[in-house]
């Protein structure tokens, strides 16, 4: 005998094995088990089938990620409709918008018929802006209206105003979905109305005349001299043109003025626009700083409605070819200093972006569209392309896992009648 205890061990373990006798179960018995039905393969089967449904779909929203524009900023030749599966910005960012628009019909809040979407600059992935719809408020008949909402120049951020009466103003970061608040100069509704060109200062209004300038970067608002209730900044963001409310109810005039942002001093009064006409939203003081586009949609149904360039230099000669269309006409932007983008339609929303020959170069499909504006600054270097399907983000989470139930239902259910119907089959 081997004095070493381990293979001592070994030897006597092997012993007692090979005293221990085992039959083989006979090969008809296993495939017999295997026919056998068990009680508790059908509870593994639905979890197994639970789990992949799970996976699926709740996947693609756990796992979502910003998405990275690529072949630069679109313009795509048609905005798709609107879509109730439409991910939100807070659960699924998408990166800087090229477009914002509202768009839908009045219905609840809950079923989300009526909403603002930001377009990323890949021209196909849309999100909804759901801090829009939380700073909303009611309307008539039981519906929602979503708060005034304004993007950046470059299309990172979109400041939110509100519907019921606040005392701050919210910026969207759209590239992370998180939301900054800063305190306004006044409570009330707030309507943000120009961002400077570089994304720094915002022109906003609280109540009816309540106008002033917030600072992104100090948080802190500056009252404007002149009450505003539309501007729009200079190029070098330095002086913003402002127009308030009619200064009487028998000559409702509203002067074009601009107030000096840096050097202070009385605001200059513009030449003397004619009644109705309004500055043309906030981008609408040209690139090269010379003139300051005003619309007049008084007379839309009845009279052309037109799009008009004031110069800002009283010297100044030969501006932009007057734009005039029967349908109600806004000004998105600038693809170029002499090529003004506009958007045009009538009571039923804007449906087109255009430019000066009024050829649509973008189409709004199905959902009526409203309030349509660009990032400014992104213009000039977007092309128009087909832009291909639409991308909405991931689903709900209530939504996947109510999918996922009911997928697990029907696959219960189908199991259940082919067990049934294998049971009742008559044996050989």
């Amino acid at each position: 005998m081997s004095p070493d205890p381990r293979a001592r061990i070994g030897a006597a373990v092997r012993s007692l094995a090979d005293e221990v006798h085992v039959d083989p179960p006979e090969l008809a018995f296993l495939l017999e088990k295997a026919r056998r039905p068990s009680r508790w393969r059908p509870l593994l089967s639905a979890f197994g089938v639970l789990g992949v449904l799970a996976a699926a779909a709740l996947g693609p929203g756990l796992l979502a990620q910003p998405a990275a524009p690529t072949g630069g900023t679109v313009l795509p030749t048609r905005l798709a409709g609107l879509s109730l599966l439409t991910a939100a910005v807070s659960d699924a960012p998408a990166g800087p918008a090229l477009l914002a628009y509202v768009q839908g019909t009045n219905g609840p809040r809950w079923l989300h018929t009526l909403q603002t979407v930001v377009l990323s600059t890949d021209g196909h992935t849309y999100r909804r802006l759901d801090e829009a719809e939380r700073r909303g408020g009611p309307a008539e008949f039981g519906t929602w209206q979503d708060a005034p909402v304004l993007l950046a120049p470059d299309g990172s951020r979109i400041a939110v105003g509100s519907v019921d009466p606040r005392a701050d103003v919210a910026v969207v970061d759209l590239r992370t979905g998180r939301t900054s608040t800063y305190r306004a100069g006044a409570t009330g509704i707030v309507r943000p109305l120009a961002w400077s060109p570089d994304g720094t200062r915002l022109a906003y209004l609280t109540g009816d005349t309540d106008s002033a300038v917030l600072d992104i970067t100090t948080g802190a608002s500056t009252a404007l001299p002149t009450p505003a209730t539309t501007a729009a900044f200079s190029p070098d963001g330095r002086r913003i043109a402002v127009q308030g409310v009619p200064e009487t109810e028998v000559e409702p005039r509203r002067p074009v003025r601009i107030v000096d942002l840096d050097g202070g001093g009385a605001p200059t009064e513009l030449t003397e626009v004619g009644f109705g006409v309004v500055i043309a939203g906030s981008g609408a003081w040209s690139p090269d700083g010379r003139w300051i586009a005003v619309a007049d949609n008084v007379g839309s149904g009845k009279l052309d409605c037109t799009l008009t360039f004031l110069p800002v230099d009283p010297a100044e000669r030969n501006p932009p070819e007057r734009i005039a269309t029967a349908e109600q006409i806004a000004l998105v932007g600038w693809a170029a200093p002499d090529r003004p983008l506009v958007t045009q339609g009538g009571a039923t929303g804007h449906r087109t972006i255009s430019g000066p020959d009024l050829r649509p170069l973008t189409t709004a499909d199905g959902s009526d569209t409203y309030d349509l504006q660009a990032a400014t600054a992104l213009l000039p270097g977007a092309r128009v392309a087909d832009a291909g399907g639409a991308s909405r983000g991931p689903w709900p989470v209530w939504l996947s896992l109510a999918t996922a139930a009911a997928a697990l239902t029907v696959a219960g259910l189908g199991w259940l009648l082919w067990s049934r119907r294998r049971h009742r089959a008559p044996g050989p």
